[in-house]
C-alpha cells in the first residue's frame, strides 16, 4: 500500500508540472485544489493525533462546454493509509441552465453530504449523528445525471435529478438492513432514481430550502433472496447565511432531517434464526454559527463559534440499531484563509463519554 501511494503521489506531482509548464495547450487548463486535514481527539483516558486526511482535487477545462472533476483521498482513519477514488465527473454544459454529467460524482441526496461536510466547509470535526458512516444516504453515486438552475425574477430555483447505480442491501448477521454506498459496480439489474429541488426565494440569495428523494426498487445481490428489497428516501434541508452590521457579525443557519423507508425482508443471526424488523431510520441535525466578520480587529473577525444538536432513530430491532442517538457539540474555529482553519470541538453524546477535537484544515 505504501507503494502505491507513493506511484500515486509521483503521479499527481507530474500532472500539476506537466500541466503548469504545457498552458498554451489549446484551450485544455488544469488545476489541482483540495485540502489536507490533521485531527487530535481527547476523550476519559484516551487521546492522541490521528484521522490524517490529503484530498486533492484535479479539474480539467477541455473547452468551454467539457470539464472533468475527480477527487481523490488518502485518509488514515482505520489505522493504516487508505487510497480511494471519491469521485471522477465528467460534465457537458449546454446552456446556462442545464449540465450533463457522467460518472462517479458526490451525492446530490440531502445538502450535507454533497454541500456541507468538506472539512473547509464544515465548522465541526466530525459529522452530525446519522449522516455518516452507517447513516442514511449516500457518500457518492455512479450514475448519470442532469443539474442546473432557473431564475424567476429575483426567485431562483436549484435542481439536480439523475440515475444511479443506487445503494446495495448489506445481509451479513452484524449490518443486516443497512446499505454500501461506495460500491464501484452494480449488484443487480435495477438502477435508482434521484434528485434534489431547492429555492432560492430571496432577492439576496441569503436562503435556501431544498428537498430531496431516492428510489430503488430492487437492493440486493441478483438471484439471492433480498433482490427485490426495495428502499425510499427523503430529506429536506436548510441553509441561511446573512451579514447583519448591526452586530457586525455574519450568521448562519443549517439544519436538514432524512427519512429512510426499506420493505420488509427476513434476515438470518449467526445461529441461523431468522428475524425481520421495521427499517425506517430518521436522522436530522441543526446547527447555527456567528462570526463577527465586520469588526476592525483582525484576530477577533476571523474567530466563529458553533453549535449543533443531532439526532439518529434508529431501528430498536436492528443489529446495528437500538436506543436512539442524541449529539450536542459546540466548536470555536478560527479562520486563517477562506478555505483554512483550526476548530477546537467538544461533543457531548448521551450515554458516551465527552469527546474534545483539535483538527487543522488547510485548503489549497
Amino acid at each position: 500500500m505504501k507503494k502505491k501511494i507513493l506511484i500515486i503521489i509521483s503521479l499527481f506531482a507530474g500532472i500539476a508540472l506537466h500541466a503548469q509548464t504545457n498552458k498554451s495547450a489549446g484551450s485544455n487548463k488544469f488545476l489541482v485544489t483540495g485540502n489536507a486535514e490533521a485531527k487530535y481527539t481527547a476523550t476519559q483516558g484516551e487521546s492522541g493525533f490521528g484521522d490524517v486526511n490529503f484530498k486533492p482535487i484535479f479539474l480539467w477545462k477541455i473547452s468551454d462546454k467539457l470539464f472533468v472533476e475527480a477527487e481523490v483521498e488518502i485518509e488514515t482513519g482505520d489505522g493504516a493509509a487508505d487510497l480511494g477514488l471519491e469521485y471522477a465527473n465528467m460534465c457537458y454544459i449546454v446552456n446556462p441552465y442545464l449540465i450533463l454529467h457522467a460518472g462517479r460524482f458526490l451525492p446530490k441526496f440531502g445538502a450535507y453530504r454533497g454541500k456541507m461536510g468538506e472539512a473547509f466547509i464544515n465548522k465541526f470535526s466530525n459529522d452530525p449523528t446519522g449522516f455518516g458512516d452507517g447513516g442514511i444516504g449516500t457518500m457518492n453515486e455512479t450514475g448519470v445525471g442532469a443539474e442546473g438552475a432557473l431564475p424567476f425574477g429575483d426567485i431562483k430555483v436549484n435542481y439536480d435529478f439523475y440515475i444511479s447505480n443506487g445503494p446495495q442491501l448489506l445481509t451479513d448477521p452484524e449490518n443486516s438492513g443497512q446499505f454500501e454506498y461506495e460500491a464501484y459496480t452494480t449488484n443487480n439489474s435495477s438502477t435508482a432514481v434521484g434528485g434534489r429541488v431547492s429555492i432560492l426565494p430571496l432577492a439576496n440569495s441569503s436562503l435556501e430550502i431544498g428537498y430531496s428523494f431516492l428510489d430503488k426498487s430492487k437492493t440486493g445481490e441478483a438471484g439471492s433472496g433480498y433482490e427485490n428489497t426495495g428502499v425510499k428516501m427523503e430529506a429536506v434541508d436548510v441553509n441561511y447565511f446573512h451579514n447583519i452590521p448591526g452586530i457586525k457579525s455574519t450568521i448562519r443557519f443549517v439544519g436538514e432531517l432524512k427519512h429512510q423507508k426499506v420493505d420488509d425482508a427476513t434476515y438470518t443471526k449467526d445461529d441461523e434464526t431468522t428475524y425481520t424488523f421495521t427499517n425506517a431510520p430518521t436522522s436530522y441535525y441543526a446547527s447555527a454559527s456567528i462570526r463577527p466578520s465586520l469588526v476592525d480587529n483582525k484576530f477577533l473577525r476571523n474567530l466563529e463559534l458553533a453549535g449543533r444538536y443531532s439526532f439518529f432513530n434508529r431501528p430498536n430491532d436492528a443489529p446495528w440499531g437500538g436506543s436512539n442517538i442524541t449529539q450536542y457539540e459546540l466548536a470555536l474555529d478560527y479562520w486563517v484563509h477562506w478555505n483554512s482553519l483550526v476548530k477546537f470541538c467538544y461533543l457531548k453524546q448521551k450515554d458516551n463519554p465527552s469527546v474534545f477535537d483539535a483538527q487543522v484544515v488547510f485548503g489549497f
